[in-house]
């Protein structure tokens, strides 16, 4: 990695200044060095073209891993994650990382009876299967012979009887995988279940260990198996490979990436159980830094040194030493690690910058600015006195120290290129810079055409600088009105919409609502937001992360005419709101009457009931398969239940079931139209998304759409009483299932290797076999297991 080779003193006398022309005069900045940064080695082994392509030749893996995915397990454990964090913290001196080895014990301690109670149960259940013919059962027969083992809980806590009950699930689903292939193969289960059930049983400590890491701030150990390697990058590190995707995870390994690698050690034993394997409970996780811990303290370091610092000093060491510590919590951070000059010319640049900020005067000046673009009404809300008088002293250096971490941040995120080339460089940081002081500054500061929300005179702010789980939040509140047409058009995570999640949550459109913004920092999670912000003011409770969407442009253009207020982020922050980017923005609407439709935190549970609806698809080569799946929200639901009391219920049904195919692109001919819409939101999973050529995808949908709809409806004729019955039923919400064979789907791999896709897919004339079962309640799993 070569470094740019900088001047000894390069200015920036031919780039616009960001500050307003009253503020400042152009500063020339003077580079200076850092000591080198540790390279930071991928964690993916060379050897991986061999192993793909192994994989792919055999086809089983990833499909194995779709299989073995469930969503409810993901849930539960970002419960067992926060419950973990909450009591921490709560426990032990707040949330700024101190007293790290003892947060490490309690934490220990709080998880040792979930261990407990899952590998007994994992040990009854071995022992009990070891001796029976599992392959002469059949399906249901087999789900009565493993629901005799299903534990009795009473001392774990609320977080560790969710997670007991989706490992449960998750064993089960195992088990049947295992029978399912012994069957194909003309073996006996038996011999092929014990050591993946041994494995399994293995994962458990480890996993509980790297949820700890992630409640207490610390990176948790990269895995070394190949497989699972393999699979990460399946499943992440190809989502933010992106072309578009330029923004950091805020956390580098969040609750979905600890899901996934538990799901690719576990489909790595089925898939081989008897493979050499590099322990995935072997890690040492204290080679591994407190990176959030680190950054915390770094950047309460950082506001020190500019709240002592005079107008005079150079304040370029004290950002130099602020720098390893934030890189260290980016995944991006790479690209300036190793990069002494680009990092020691950037803290010279920035030393210049806001160097006159803080002598007393300007400071003075930027703190009420601050205050009166909102600090002072946050406080008040929010804090104590002492607080408030703290924030007050703290609010100029506080909002440089973010504008440096955003700024590095921000050019962070440039592609190696923009470093090896001086005017790029340079364009590219006073570009960063413009950025940072357009989002942190209050308005006056900025100038015009940089303000990022002019019509309503905010700026973010820093909330709990100092702490492990740091965030911003936007210093105005505006009311919106949210009408029912404006909001099914504002999507959210999953690919759900604003509108279907407020009913499902039991709000009345069109209403009125507060809107409070934010900013994720490096180890921000939604959940902690929810915990943190008292200015929320729930009475029930912390609010749930489903409380949160993205504020995307097209939903700030939407709801507040300000589109450049929204970040466009990577489709894989879009997904669920337990992996977001940093920098990423996000709302969360308080309904100005009062009456709550803001999810709180809670048992998974609790909050199906609140779940909005969603479709999704799946597919799964292995077996020919594809499962386009439909998720009616209680509230929903039931209005379709009245329709048909009505005697309107085929029309009704049928409607609901096709517009919820349009989220995916089945869509009627004549809906083709929005296709474009769909592009950002489609589920499109695994394997086949990255097989099928953008370009091809369309075509694709229409083969599906032809299929499926019409099936569709021929089944809603006979089956309104049916789709009744399961919204009767005590579960929220109901589960409609279409499951398509067809030879298509395993043809497809081939087909794109000898260039024919676009030949087979319009010469796919025959109707496959299809059926359409309903279920009560939500079946948040996206497998063709079941």
């Amino acid at each position: 990695m070569q470094d740019a080779q900088f001047p000894q003193e390069w200015t920036a006398e031919h780039l616009e200044s960001p500050f307003a022309e009253t503020v400042l005069e152009q500063s020339t900045p003077t580079p200076s060095a850092v000591e080198q940064l540790s390279e930071t080695v991928s964690p993916f082994a060379e050897a991986f073209a061999d192993l793909e392509a192994q994989f792919e030749e055999h086809g089983d893996f990833e499909d194995i891993l779709g299989e073995l995915h469930d969503e409810a397990f993901n849930e539960a454990l970002a419960y067992l994650a926060d419950e973990t964090e909450r009591d921490i913290c709560e426990r032990l001196a707040g949330e700024t990382g101190q007293f790290q080895s003892e947060r490490e014990r309690y934490g220990e301690a709080r998880l040792a009876e979930v261990r407990y109670e899952a590998e007994h149960y994992l040990d009854t259940l071995a022992e009990a299967l070891a001796n029976q013919d599992l392959g002469s059962l059949g399906e249901d027969r087999l789900s009565e012979v493993l629901d005799r083992f299903d534990p009795a809980l009473s001392e774990t806590t609320p977080a560790g009887e969710e997670f007991i009950g989706a490992l449960v699930r998750k064993a089960k689903k195992v088990v049947k995988t295992v029978v399912n292939t012994a069957k194909k193969i003309g073996s006996l289960a038996s011999p092929l279940l014990a050591p993946v059930l041994a494995k399994l049983r293995g994962l458990v400590q480890p996993l509980l260990r790297r949820v700890l890491s992630f409640a207490i701030g610390r990176l948790p150990a990269q895995l070394q198996s190949a497989a699972r390697q393999l699979a990460s990058r399946m499943k992440l590190e190809a989502e933010l490979e992106e072309p578009e995707a330029t923004t950091s995870p805020a956390n580098l390994i969040d609750v979905e990436a600890l899901a996934e690698d538990f799901d690719a050690a576990l489909a790595e034993a089925v898939f081989a159980p008897a493979a050499e394997d590099n322990e995935y409970g072997e890690i040492d996780e204290a080679d591994h830094g407190n990176s959030l811990a680190a950054l915390a303290e770094a950047r309460g370091m950082l506001i020190d040194n500019l709240r002592e610092a005079g107008e005079k000093d150079n304040l370029a060491p004290a950002i130099e030493q602020f720098v390893p510590a934030l890189l260290g919590a980016l995944r991006l951070g790479i690209r300036l690690v190793g990069r002494p000059k680009v990092v020691g010319f950037l803290a010279g640049y920035l030393s210049k910058l806001i160097g006159r900020w803080v002598e007393p005067r300007a400071s003075g000046a930027l703190s009420s600015a601050i205050a009166d673009a909102g600090l002072k009404l946050m406080t008040l809300e929010a804090e104590d006195r002492s607080a408030q008088e703290a924030a007050d002293r703290e609010a100029a250096p506080v909002a440089l120290a973010t504008v440096v971490e955003d700024t590095i941040r921000r050019l962070a995120e440039h592609e190696e290129f923009v470093f090896d080339n001086e005017d790029l460089m340079q364009l590219a940081a006073a570009e960063s810079f413009s950025q940072a002081i357009a989002t942190h500054f209050p308005p006056r500061f900025v100038r015009a055409d940089l303000q990022r929300a002019p019509t309503l005179d905010g700026t973010f702010l820093a909330r709990r600088p100092r702490n492990l789980r740091a965030y911003r939040k936007f210093s105005r509140v505006p009311e919106v009105d949210v009408t029912s047409q404006l909001a099914d058009e504002v999507p959210t995570f999953g690919g759900a919409t604003l509108g279907s999640t407020l009913r499902a949550a039991g709000a009345t459109l069109p209403m009125r609502a507060r809107m409070h913004i934010y900013q994720a920092a490096p180890g921000t999670t939604l959940a902690s937001i929810g915990r943190l912000d008292r200015t929320l003011g729930s009475i029930r409770g912390a609010l749930s992360p489903a409380s949160f969407h993205p504020l995307t442009p097209q939903a700030a253009g939407l709801l507040l005419r300000e589109p450049k207020l929204g970040t466009s982020v990577s489709k894989a922050f879009l997904r669920t709101p337990n992996r977001i980017g940093a920098g990423q923005r996000f709302y969360v609407l308080q309904p100005a009457d009062g009456m709550s439709a803001l999810p709180v935190a809670g048992n998974p549970g609790t909050l199906q009931r609140l779940a909005p609806s969603r479709a999704w698809l799946a597919f799964n080569g292995r077996k020919g398969t594809a499962l386009v799946g439909i998720y009616f929200s209680e509230s929903e639901a039931q209005q379709i239940v009245s329709a048909i009391r009505k005697g309107n219920g085929t029309a009704a049904l049928l409607r609901a079931i096709v517009d919820a195919c349009g989220t995916i692109g089945l869509s009627l001919p004549s809906r083709l139209a929005e296709q474009e819409r769909v592009e950002v939101h489609e589920e499109f999973a695994g394997k086949m998304a990255r097989l099928i050529p953008p370009d091809l995808k369309h075509l694709f949908r229409r083969r599906l759409a032809s299929w499926v709809l019409p099936a569709i409806s021929n089944w809603t004729k006979a089956n309104g009483e049916t789709f009744a019955r399961a919204a009767g039923h005590p579960d929220p919400g109901v589960t409609i299932r279409i499951r398509i064979e067809a030879p298509l789907f395993a043809q497809i791999p081939q087909a794109i290797k000898s260039g024919g896709l676009a030949v087979l897919l319009r010469g796919a004339r025959a109707t496959p076999s299809i059926s359409i079962s309903v279920t009560p309640g939500r079946r948040r799993n996206d497998s063709l297991s079941n």
